[in-house]
């Protein structure tokens, strides 16, 4: 009788363990969650923001914008040259 008196309070005081554990985590967990869903509302916020952004142009954003689409022509330009040289290459051949 004895053997099972110790084995029943192992097992409450290894649920009680567990439960205290579970409640320690749960702010923790709730917390990295919310942020992950924060961050897909942020993208959401992002998105509608850039799409009402480039509705209208003002001339200052008209200029902004082509300098950078200018940026990212020239730096890419040489890759898709060689890119499309390939191409060519490998159709030829066929």
């Amino acid at each position: 009788m004895n053997f099972y008196k110790k084995a029943a309070f192992v097992f409450l005081l290894f649920l009680f363990f567990m439960v205290v554990f579970v409640k320690m985590l749960e702010p923790i967990v709730n917390k990295q969650l919310s942020n992950v869903f924060s961050d897909k509302k942020l993208s959401t916020k992002l998105k509608k923001e850039l799409v009402s952004s480039t509705e209208e142009f003002s001339p200052e954003k008209r200029i902004f914008y082509k300098n950078i689409i200018k940026k990212i022509y020239i730096k890419w330009k040489p890759l898709i040259e060689e890119s499309i040289l390939e191409a060519n290459k490998e159709l030829d051949k066929n």
